[in-house]
């Protein structure tokens, strides 16, 4: 519990109530050699990179293409790339050694979050349209749409087999979902808040849900 290290004014804080950093991730690095990277995301709309070691850190990269808040931001295996999503309706893939955007997939949504698919040949993203869409990593193109649920879709998760995934929404419930066929496995219904955030547990044995309502659920039979 000891606190290592603080990146301040990371972001532009506009006011008490808005601003700041709003979305981040930490890249797949060597844990045992740094230095580690960062990639954070903010209120501002920019995505920052940031090198980290036990003494120090420094910003590697600033880019400012999006024209709303950050969301998400989410990096691929090797670190080599990142995702951002943003309320501008846009997520941007970017090469983080460059710091220069690579792709860009567009949707009338605010998007809540992105991720790869294990074998990166896909991302998958949600947001306030209350859709799940999938996208080609290739050329960005939207390959499915698929109705994710009866408001806002705020979470996802896949599992490292990259044949199932599992989604939060704003009306309440936990879908397990087959990937490849875009179908619904099973329903977890239990919250009185929106949902916040859902995760597969390491073993795939149970998923842990997070609400508004301050409640911490965990869902089990999977199998």
């Amino acid at each position: 519990g000891k606190l290592k290290f603080v990146i301040n004014e990371a972001h532009l804080v506009e006011s008490p109530a808005y601003g700041g950093c709003t979305a981040l991730c930490v890249c797949n690095d060597d844990d045992t050699s740094p230095p580690w990277r960062i990639i954070s995301g903010g209120a501002d709309g920019r995505v920052r990179i940031w090198k980290v070691t036990n003494s120090h850190q420094s910003m590697l990269h600033s880019m400012k293409e999006h024209r709303g808040v950050v969301n998400t931001v989410v990096c691929n295996k090797d670190g080599t790339q990142a995702v951002s999503g943003s309320a501008d309706g846009s997520c941007i893939v970017w090469d983080t050694e460059k710091g220069l955007r690579i792709n860009a997939l567009f949707e009338p949504t605010i998007f809540r979050h992105v991720l790869f698919h294990p074998d990166e040949s896909q991302y998958l993203t949600c947001g306030s349209n209350f859709k799940i869409s999938y996208w080609d990593s290739y050329d960005g193109s939207a390959i499915r749409v698929i109705d994710g649920g009866e408001a806002e879709m705020t979470s996802l998760d896949i599992t490292e087999s990259g044949d199932k995934f599992v989604s939060g929404s704003g009306d309440k419930t936990v879908k397990v979902w087959s990937y490849d066929d875009g179908l619904v496995l099973g329903i977890g219904q239990g919250h009185s808040g929106a949902i916040q955030k859902v995760a597969f547990s390491p073993d795939l044995s149970t998923i842990v849900s997070v609400g508004t309502e301050g409640g911490i659920f965990i869902w089990g039979g999977l199998d």
